[in-house]
């Protein structure tokens, strides 16, 4: 009997591809949103830093004119730190979406898994059968070989 091939193997192989490639794209989506967090992070020190300096201008006393321009840095920072949490939330947004692509990737290379597993069981009883019926031809022969030559 021939060897097994599964009928859609390169079928197979093409999922298995589109799946390691999502799982990839998922994998640089979380390290960009890693990278993001520390962003924001260093801008919640940065805007802390800020307040303490403009706490510090006010005990020392100082012109309107340098707490104003302070506090429109501090102003800036904080739309930065606006603009940081939407970007992070947008970003969490592509990840779900990527992970639900990494799923149904998933689930298309199981499918065709277990349908090569199926044919593979389907061949392995093929391949008994014939084996059975091989045996079966040569008990026969034997036979028919042992009669005839009496």
């Amino acid at each position: 009997m021939k060897k097994f091939v599964f009928t859609l193997q390169s079928l197979k192989e093409y999922r298995e591809q589109t799946l390691d490639s999502e799982k990839g794209t998922l994998a640089e989506l979380r390290a960009e949103l890693v990278q993001m967090e520390a962003e924001l992070e260093h801008i919640l020190e940065e805007l802390a830093k800020l307040n303490r300096d403009l706490l510090a201008l006010y005990a020392k006393g100082t012109t309107a004119n340098d707490i104003s321009v302070h506090k429109r840095y501090i102003n800036a920072k904080q739309q930065e730190l606006h603009q940081m949490r939407h970007r992070i939330l947008m970003q969490n947004r592509k990840i779900e979406a990527q992970l639900q692509a990494v799923i149904d990737a998933t689930k298309e290379v199981s499918k065709l898994e277990k349908l090569e597993e199926h044919q593979l069981e389907d061949y392995k009883a093929a391949e008994q059968k014939e084996t059975e019926q091989f045996i079966e031809e040569f008990v026969s022969n034997a036979d028919w070989r042992k009669s005839h030559a009496e």
